[in-house]
């Protein structure tokens, strides 16, 4: 009866993880397991990309993932996104469509699992290989440096032409592995016309839609991996009539 009942038990525990799954296509027989026990820890992956919904299933049909907590927190929608500031782990995949779970920061790793383009994961040995390598000094300057116990902060003009945000993601790493000797700030601008206004807070008007429009990137000490893109164009810069949106 004891084994009896415990067939009953395990069989209905596997009918109710089957109607919780997730839905996916009912064919999954080209799915390619990324993931292997047998093999250890799977490899950690880069995403190369902003603002990339997870979904449900692999496909663009299928939901995006809703962050429950966060659109409690704001009072409306939040869906679940990933970046360039994660790292996941690949569990399988299915044609172009890769399940993905965050590992990187841990806090999102209970939420952020599903299906997102296979296009935008990366190997951390070919993020390396976008490294820059020494950088040329004829292409930046660093206008101002204010540092103290806790942290150091450069103020940098990028006079390379025609970046992009790849690029001076790129560059505020190698510039960090150039310059920075603890925890560190850099901030990266493409006017020198700015300077006056760095230390100036708040800035209001037209002194804020000026930095706003020069003001390229913030690579702080704590979310070093984030990819910042013209900070200061906000919902302020809006406000103030700024024009020159470049997000």
């Amino acid at each position: 009866m004891k084994n009896i009942k415990a067939f009953l038990l395990l069989t209905c525990a596997i009918l109710i993880l089957s109607c919780n799954s997730e839905n996916t296509a009912t064919d999954t027989s080209d799915s390619i397991a990324v993931s292997d026990p047998n093999k250890g820890q799977s490899e950690i992956l880069r995403i190369n990309g902003e603002n990339i919904p997870i979904r449900s299933g692999p496909g663009k049909a299928f939901d995006k993932l809703v962050n429950e907590k966060a659109t409690e927190a704001i009072g409306e929608t939040q869906y679940c996104e990933v970046d360039y500031s994660v790292k996941v782990e690949a569990m399988e995949t299915k044609e172009d469509w890769t399940k993905i779970k965050v590992v990187e920061p841990e806090w999102l790793s209970d939420i952020y699992i599903g299906w997102i383009p296979s296009k935008y994961i990366i190997s951390e040995k070919e993020n390396e290989k976008q490294s820059l390598g020494k950088l040329n000094s004829s292409e930046f300057e660093i206008i101002k440096e204010k540092h103290n116990s806790a942290v150091q902060n450069f103020h940098v003009l990028l006079k390379h032409p025609g970046f992009d945000r790849n690029y001076v993601y790129q560059f505020s790493k190698q510039f960090r592995k150039e310059f920075c000797s603890s925890g560190c700030n850099v901030y990266l601008y493409d006017s020198k016309s700015i300077l006056p206004l760095i230390d100036i807070y708040p800035l209001e008007g037209k002194d804020y839609i000026k930095l706003a429009d020069h003001f390229i990137s913030l690579s702080s000490f704590d979310a070093p991996e984030v990819r910042d893109w013209y900070p200061y164009q906000d919902f302020k810069y809006k406000e103030y009539g700024g024009k020159k949106l470049k997000k």
